[in-house]
C-alpha cells in the first residue's frame, strides 16, 4: 500500500485546506478609493476555487474557462466511476475463481457470494471458463487506471485553484500600448528602447 494515496486521504486533505482558507479569509473584495470600483482579490479567488471548482474562474469573470474546467473534471469522474465498476467486477470474479481453484472438493467456496460476478464476466467475454491467473492482470490494470483517474481529478482541481489565484493576481497587470520594449538594428549592433507612461 506504500506509495498510493487513498481517495479518502486526498479528500480529507482538501477539506482541511478549505477549512484553513475559510478561517483565514479576510475581505474578498477591495474598494479602490480613487474611482470607487470594487476589484477582486487573489485570496478571494483562491478561497472560492477551493470550495467549488470553477467558482474562482467565475469570480475573476473568466467564464470561457468554465466549460474546460467542468469537462475535464466530469470526464475524469466518469472515467473513474466506470473503471471502478469494471475493477470490482474483475476483483470479485478473481476472488471467486482463485478460491474455487484452491478449495478442496466438497467444501464451500469462501467467496461463493461472488459467483454471479464471475458468471457475468464469462458472459461478457463469451467464454465457458476462465482461470484466475488470466483475470489477475486485467484486474490490476483496471485498479491502476482507476487510481490514476482519481489522481487526475485532484491534479485538475489543484490546477483550477492555481489558475484562479494567478489570474486574480494578473487582473490589473498593465498590458497597454504605452508600455513597450523595442529592439532596432543600429550601426555596430542593436539598440533597445523602453517606453512607459508615468
Amino acid at each position: 500500500m506504500s506509495g498510493r494515496v487513498r481517495p479518502a486521504t486526498l479528500i480529507g486533505a482538501v477539506l482541511v485546506c478549505i477549512a484553513l482558507l475559510a478561517a483565514d479569509q479576510s475581505s474578498a473584495q477591495v474598494r479602490d478609493t480613487t474611482n470607487g470600483t470594487v476589484s477582486n482579490t487573489p485570496r478571494g479567488a483562491l478561497w472560492r476555487a477551493a470550495v467549488l471548482p470553477g467558482w474562482g474562474q467565475a469570480y475573476n469573470r473568466q467564464y470561457v474557462k468554465l466549460p474546460f474546467v467542468y469537462a475535464a473534471l466530469g470526464g475524469l469522474t466518469v472515467t473513474a466511476v466506470v473503471l471502478n465498476d469494471r475493477y470490482l467486477l474483475y476483483r470479485h470474479a478473481y476472488q471467486f475463481k482463485a478460491f474455487e481453484e484452491i478449495t478442496p472438493q466438497g467444501e464451500t467456496n469462501p467467496r461463493q457470494a461472488f459467483e454471479a460476478d464471475y458468471l457475468r464476466l464469462l458472459d461478457r467475454l463469451n467464454l465457458n471458463t476462465l482461470p484466475s491467473n488470466a483475470i489477475r492482470p486485467t484486474r490490476n490494470s483496471l485498479r491502476r487506471n482507476r487510481d490514476l483517474a482519481i489522481l487526475g481529478i485532484g491534479v485538475v482541481y489543484g490546477l483550477t485553484i492555481l489558475d484562479a489565484y494567478v489570474s486574480a493576481h494578473l487582473a490589473d497587470f498593465d498590458i497597454s500600448e504605452e508600455l513597450t520594449v523595442s529592439v532596432y538594428p543600429a550601426g555596430g549592433g542593436l539598440r533597445t528602447t523602453v517606453r512607459f507612461a508615468l
